[in-house]
């Protein structure tokens, strides 16, 4: 055994590989929770039930009083929005405008409406004066007169006006304690709504109409003076016809302008035939089929061709006769090749003597037009000298016509204008707002009303009881369910239930792994400690120190549990208890508390060989000594390292019990020597941010942090937990089949 002075270091015999550490979060706040709202209010169903019925009846009860103490009539007035005319010619009025021009409008109006200004006209009115809403004493002054503005006050309180959607109707409502009153205000106040909103349309009107017989007056006077320019400008200038095409001048000037347009036409066409001319005589074109057919009828080349067809004749009878080797038909085809090339030969000289002929025809007749052509253009250019002064005065003179006819144009466009708005003022169905539906006087209450009353009731107080329980559940910062872990960065490595949720009915948990391994308790335990196993295999860890926040957390038991399983497992363990302030490890165990241990072993009077007791199957236990060596400040010294070193050349696995570390600080002095830690959670006890600051504290040791163990949580909720311990507990004790396999 190594002595004090050779102190290795804390880590020396922990695996070098990094270990995975949670996100550390802020130091010992409050961990973000998730509400399972489906759990809360299956918690408080019976609780939510009760409530309803408790609403439901006092919903009744208050319908009673209020039809006694506050009864209420309402009624409303529905108006129409009408597209208008857009014209008074108009028999029938379309309304192009979009739904959302209808609803801008009918809320435009509903505003309106409720004005003080249409409110104080209608409170004018007699019968308004005499219902008894107005006869209310906070509406009446010390002399009984009707005070108008305190009613209008009221009025724009209670008033509701507004637009129904995806209609062209907009309604105003109100209520009273008198259903009699309910018409007579209502109506009186669209009457005075109608009575302000037509004023202010023939207001409108009149001042149109002033603007428009403004503008037609400046047209009347543009006008008259128009017309003395005109006059006066005609008699300076001495026209005498205001028709130009009656003028004689611009008539000669067309005429002579049509001519020369004939003659260039003309001249281009002989022009172009004269140069067609010339290019065949110089035999830059062959000559056309017209030019051989006019040759072809020239009698001496008629003449010709009655010979060819003489010669022809008789060289076909020689053939016929004699053969084609006779001497006879060879001479005629003799003569008929030199009648053909004499016919050719004339053909074209005969062609040649038209051509020329042609030509001279085609030169004089250009040499004509050319002499037509320039004294047309002569007279062409003396006409239209004399015309540009009569066209500019002409021009002048259109100006002043095309300005007097756009005048009168718009002079047409107001009359129209001011005969549609007189038309308009007068027509009826021009209205924009129509009253579609009258008020009438109730038939039955608005308030209290029994069928709504009741639902109201029962369904205010399932909402009361059911926030009260949110609140709750917001506020209760204790650890309850597995949801409550969600925002602490740290794994859950199991949950294990309370003793009650166990059908099995354990009384003794500690060591139930190996008392009784059919129970739920077992399994779950079991499954918490192949979930550590696998991290402390995969780590190459040895050392685990189960550790918690507060004292009954149940550290003694998870780690012994741990223990059991992992010695089931055919693994060497030894359960080490290092809570030298309430040890309770020799309890369970069935040893005497007061033997040597762990301490006794710091403390140099007892070695592990003395010390160690072997409780089950590869499962020994280390107590934590006698009491007189318990002290806890050797829990920091170098030979705790040294006994742990030593511990893990004899087992695989060594799971340390460690106190409490809000009374103790043992725990985290512990974490800093061995391999691995988790923490045990027990559940309606310790706080989130509690847990959270020791995930963080834990998680900033050299050794690893595995995660949390959820211990002893109520699954009542009929949750998912609880439905799982349920199937364990039937299918450890259900009869095994001999033939089916689970």
């Amino acid at each position: 055994m190594t002595t004090n002075a050779a102190r290795p270091s804390a880590t020396t015999d922990r695996p070098a590989s990094p270990r995975p550490r949670p996100a550390s979060g802020g130091g010992g706040g409050s961990a973000a929770a998730r509400i399972d709202p489906i759990r809360v209010l299956r918690q408080n169903q019976w609780k939510m039930v009760l409530g309803a019925a408790l609403g439901v009846f006092t919903g009744g009860v208050l319908t009673v009083v209020f039809i006694f103490l506050y009864p209420l009539y309402s009624g409303e007035v529905v108006f129409e929005l009408r597209p208008g005319l857009a014209d008074a010619k108009e028999v029938v009025s379309q309304d192009t405008r979009s739904e959302e021009a209808v609803e801008r409008l009918g809320q435009t109006e509903a505003g309106r409406i409720t004005s003080r200004t249409v409110l104080q006209k209608a409170m004018q009115s007699r019968d308004i004066e005499e219902t008894a809403w107005s006869r209310s004493w906070w509406l009446r002054d010390e002399n009984g007169r009707f005070m108008v503005d305190e009613a209008v006050d009221e009025l724009v309180e209670h008033l509701n006006a507004g637009h129904r959607r995806r209609t062209q109707y907009f309604t105003l409502g109100w209520s009273s304690h008198v259903a009699a009153d309910v018409p007579v205000v209502l109506n009186g106040i669209s009457k005075a709504y109608l009575e302000v909103r037509k004023a202010q349309e023939d207001a409108r009107f009149a001042q149109n109409l002033s603007v428009y017989n403004e503008q037609k007056q400046n047209i009347d006077n543009q006008l008259a003076s128009l017309a003395n320019e005109i006059g006066q400008f005609i008699k300076d200038r001495n026209i005498t016809s205001l028709n130009e095409m009656a003028n004689d001048a611009y008539l000669a000037l067309e005429d002579t302008g049509k001519r020369l347009n004939e003659v260039k036409g003309q001249l281009s066409i002989a022009q172009s035939k004269k140069s067609v001319t010339e290019d065949k005589l110089e035999g830059k074109l062959e000559p056309t089929s017209d030019d051989v057919r006019a040759a072809e009828e020239d009698p001496v080349v008629m003449r010709v061709n009655s010979d060819l067809r003489q010669i022809s004749m008789n060289a076909e009878v020689n053939k016929n006769k004699f053969g084609e080797n006779h001497p006879a038909y060879r001479d005629a085809l003799k003569q008929y090749a030199a009648a053909e090339n004499e016919r050719k030969a004339l053909l074209k000289e005969i062609i040649e003597r038209n051509l020329t002929a042609d030509f001279k025809s085609f030169s004089d007749q250009v040499e004509s037009l050319a002499q037509l052509q320039t004294r047309f253009t002569d007279d062409y250019n003396k006409q239209e000298l004399r015309l540009r002064d009569f066209a500019a005065n002409m021009s002048q003179l259109e100006q002043l016509k095309d300005q007097r006819e756009r005048l009168q144009e718009q002079r047409s466009r107001l009359l129209d204008l001011i005969n549609d708005l007189n038309s308009l003022k007068i027509r009826e169905d021009a209205r924009a707002v129509i009253i579609a539906q009258p008020a009438t006087t109730p038939r039955e209450r608005s308030f209290p009303r029994l069928k709504v009353m009741l639902p109201l009731g029962g369904v205010l107080g399932v909402l009361l009881v059911a926030g009260i329980a949110f609140l709750r559940e917001f506020l209760d910062q204790r650890v309850r369910y597995t949801s409550d872990l969600a925002g602490i960065p740290a794994r859950l490595l199991g949950t294990v239930p309370d003793a009650s949720e166990d059908p099995a009915g354990v009384k003794n948990v500690e060591f139930v792994v190996r008392d009784r391994p059919d129970t739920v308790l077992a399994e779950t335990a079991r499954q918490m400690a192949a979930h550590v196993q696998k991290q402390m295999i995969h780590g190459g860890f040895r050392s685990l120190l189960v550790a918690s926040g507060l004292p009954e957390a149940g550290t003694t038991t998870m780690a012994s549990n741990l223990a059991a399983s992992f010695a089931a497992g055919d693994r060497r363990t030894l359960l080490l208890d290092a809570n030298f302030r309430r040890p309770a490890i020799a309890r369970i165990s069935g040893l005497d508390p007061e033997a040597p241990g762990f301490g006794d072993v710091l403390a140099g009077t007892a070695t592990l060989e003395t010390t160690v007791r072997n409780v089950s199957p590869r499962l020994d236990v280390l107590p934590a000594g006698s009491l007189s060596s318990r002290v806890v400040e050797r829990l920091g010294t170098a030979r705790v390292d040294e006994i742990l070193r030593e511990l893990k050349g004899r087992y695989d696995m060594i799971v340390l019990d460690a106190p409490p570390s809000v009374v103790a600080g043992d725990a985290l002095v512990l974490a800093a020597k061995v391999d691995a830690t988790m923490m045990v959670v027990r559940a309606f006890q310790e706080q989130r941010g509690l847990v959270s600051r020791m995930v963080n504290q834990l998680s900033d040791m050299p050794s690893a942090f595995l995660g949390l163990v959820l211990n002893r949580p109520r699954m009542t909720a009929g949750g998912y937990f609880r439905k799982n311990y349920e199937a364990m507990a039937k299918y450890s004790t259900a009869p095994s089949s001999g033939g089916s396999a689970a």
